[in-house]
């Protein structure tokens, strides 16, 4: 029995000894690092890179840098000790900074700060907003901007309201060197206009007003759309007309323009019914799993003409716009995420530029489609109209 006792109470203590030894750090050393040195920086867009030589410690994990923001918040940025440079972001303006670095080893323990004073250059959405345009559009506010640097920024509209104060109204966000958004569902009367711009760190420009009036915009009237058939144009295939690109189905099956088998390019013709400055139009694609697939368009032209000769040449044409279809995820062809299904059934739009003449005749030049170079068919489910017919 004293045995049993015996090997009981040791298995106890083996028990207890290797609880208490796995609440124990990993590194158990409590010496501070030395500290990193020769250190220097250049200045950055909102940015500073450090450059620096690591202590020698074995243990060391990681270089901390440290500082306080205009708004009075800290701001820490790591880097590996693999690596001897760490760019901080984020700085507001070009006021000089107490920036702290420190050595950090595997127990978390930190070395004695190195301080340096630095100083950034201008975040880019002061120079993006140097460069911003405003002007009246058809329903609203277009907005123009270079942003050379592909900063992320979010362009912030509002406009005052029926209270007189100046509410928000959409946030466009956008990294494109050359940025034209445009903001809709204005009336069409004089409206104040307010926008700015902020960055992912929260740092905001000044504010731009405008006092615009939106140019005048309806969904054209697709019963008085007609059907054009001119020398060159691709003929229907499958019986389904040009006619199903306005009978406002959207669908898989059944109701959709479809080609017959040609080569690209190809284009087909249709009439408005009227003559009208366009200000932008949707495109349904081939729904169900058709969708950024098979004879559904990726790159394509839109033109237009008031007078389009009966020989089926370009001649009267004009170019009003170049498309390409965009899928959101990027995924292969076939596979489809969630974000995909949703926008293939929005529709996507695309702008006519302001410079565009009114036109009557519409020309769809399709250059190829989502199936790739080879393919030889086209289809579209449906397409919608909007500008200004008066």
């Amino acid at each position: 029995m004293k045995k049993i006792f015996l090997v009981n109470l040791l298995a106890i203590v083996l028990a207890t000894a290797c609880t208490k030894d796995e609440r124990l750090p990993i590194e158990s050393g409590s010496g501070k690092p030395d500290k990193v040195f020769n250190v220097s920086y250049e200045s950055l867009p909102g940015a500073v890179k450090l450059t620096y030589s690591l202590p020698s410690n074995k243990d060391l994990l990681y270089v901390l840098a440290s500082y306080t923001d205009k708004y009075g918040k800290e701001v820490n940025k790591k880097a590996s000790y693999y690596t001897n440079t760490l760019t901080v972001e984020g700085f507001a303006d070009t006021a000089t900074y107490a920036l702290k670095l420190y050595a950090v080893n595997r127990a978390e323990n930190k070395s004695e700060p190195v301080e340096i004073p630095v100083k950034a250059d201008a975040p880019p959405i002061y120079d993006v907003f140097k460069s911003l345009h405003l002007q009246e559009d058809f329903g609203g506010l277009n907005i123009r901007f270079s942003n050379p640097t592909e900063a992320d920024l979010a362009i912030v509209v509002c406009y005052k309201d029926s209270t007189g104060a100046f509410s928000l109204y959409e946030t466009f966000y956008s990294k494109l060197k050359e940025g034209n958004f445009t903001s809709r569902g204005f009336a069409s009367e004089p409206t104040e206009f307010a926008v700015y711009i902020r960055d992912r760190w929260d740092n905001r420009t000044d504010t731009s007003f405008a006092s615009l009036t939106p140019i005048f915009e309806r969904e054209l009237d697709k019963s008085k759309f007609r059907t054009v058939i001119l020398p060159g144009d691709v003929p229907d295939g499958w019986g389904l007309p040009i006619p199903n690109l306005w009978n406002g189905v959207i669908s898989a099956e059944g109701n959709m323009w479809h080609s017959a088998d040609a080569p690209m390019p190809m284009h087909i013709t249709f009439d408005l019914g009227v003559t009208a400055k366009l200000s932008r139009f949707t495109v349904w694609q081939r729904q169900g799993v058709w969708i950024y697939n098979h004879g559904n368009p990726k790159n394509y032209e839109v033109w237009g003409s008031v007078a389009p000769p009966s020989d089926g040449s370009w001649n009267n044409w004009v170019k009003l716009t170049t498309c390409t279809s965009v899928k959101p995820s990027g995924q292969p062809t076939g596979m489809n995420s969630t974000e995909d299904v949703a926008a293939a059934a929005r529709g996507e739009e695309f702008n006519v530029p302001l410079s565009a003449p009114m036109v009557r005749y519409i020309r769809i030049r399709v250059l190829d489609t989502w199936i790739g170079k080879g393919g030889q068919a086209a289809h579209i489910s449906e397409m919608t109209f909007f500008g200004n017919d008066k």
